[in-house]
């Protein structure tokens, strides 16, 4: 059985706010799997970067080593031990 890349997720000051962190270690071979290794370590934030069928919020934005990622790219995206992944969220209002 192999180990799923280990991968450093960032996240925005406004979720660290959120969430308490802006730093989760995960473990995920893409950043669906990724993303939910983050879920089981802090569960408030699956509702603040997904919607409710599983798609993620259309204002969130992958990054990752630095390059970002097209919202159709995001689910296969393979991920490699040491990646950093970075969300970005767009900030709106009127």
């Amino acid at each position: 059985m192999t180990t799923a890349p280990a991968v450093e997720l960032r996240l925005p000051a406004v979720l660290k706010m959120a969430v308490g962190t802006d730093r989760i270690q995960v473990r995920g071979k893409t950043i669906p799997e990724a993303l939910r290794s983050a879920f089981d370590q802090i569960p408030q934030l699956e509702k603040h970067l997904l919607l409710e069928n599983g798609d993620l919020r259309p204002h969130v934005l992958c990054v990752v080593n630095g390059d970002a990622l097209l919202r159709e790219d995001v689910a296969g995206h393979t991920l490699n031990d040491g990646d950093e992944l970075l969300i970005h969220q767009a900030i709106s209002g009127g």
